[in-house]
């Protein structure tokens, strides 16, 4: 019970270091308090307002596996340099300043992308403000979004190979089109 809050806690910290919604890390320290006060039996915490499907959905996965699969996703996306300052420091100012230095290092003045890099937090930022130039629920074809990323580093197949990869862009089975997840 007590390692499951802390898990949602930390959770909390991550998405707000990553950048996500802050209605996200709300939820996860919501879920902190509330496991805290009810502990994992599901028929209590499906009872507290505010707790949904996908908190009952992780604390099931807890009680199955020890672990949750978010947790460790999130986690992957902080450097491990910054991972123990994230949980004593303000995780909001802390990855915004990291995400602007990743910007400032990866980017040039005119927006180009200097190179990719090898490591998966810092390209999945590098992804995810590439993908900034996609507008949401719209489609694009494939010439379309090559148009887009070849004014941003010349080997645009990589880039939107990556886009999709990791989640940012949704191609159809055929690859004719493309939309913004």
């Amino acid at each position: 019970m007590k390692e499951l809050s802390k898990i949602f806690k930390e959770m909390a910290d991550l998405s707000d270091f990553i950048g996500e919604s802050p209605f996200k890390s709300r939820t996860y320290r919501f879920a902190s308090e509330a496991v805290k006060m009810y502990g994992t039996d599901t028929d209590k915490l499906s009872q507290v307002k505010g707790i949904g499907k996908a908190i009952l959905e992780k604390t099931v996965e807890y009680s199955n596996t020890g672990k949750i699969k978010k947790h460790d996703d999130l986690m992957k996306l902080v450097p491990q340099d910054l991972l123990s300052r994230i949980f004593e420091e303000d995780p909001v100012l802390l990855g915004k300043k990291w995400r602007e230095d990743v910007k400032k290092r990866y980017f040039g003045i005119d927006g180009s992308l200097k190179t990719i890099p090898s490591k998966f937090s810092m390209k999945f930022y590098v992804l995810r403000e590439i993908s900034k130039h996609f507008k949401k629920n719209l489609v694009y074809t494939e010439k379309d979004v090559d148009s887009i990323l070849s004014k941003i580093y010349p080997d645009h197949v990589e880039i939107r190979r990556y886009l999709v990869d990791f989640g940012f862009l949704e191609r159809k089975v055929d690859g004719s089109t493309y939309k913004k997840i």
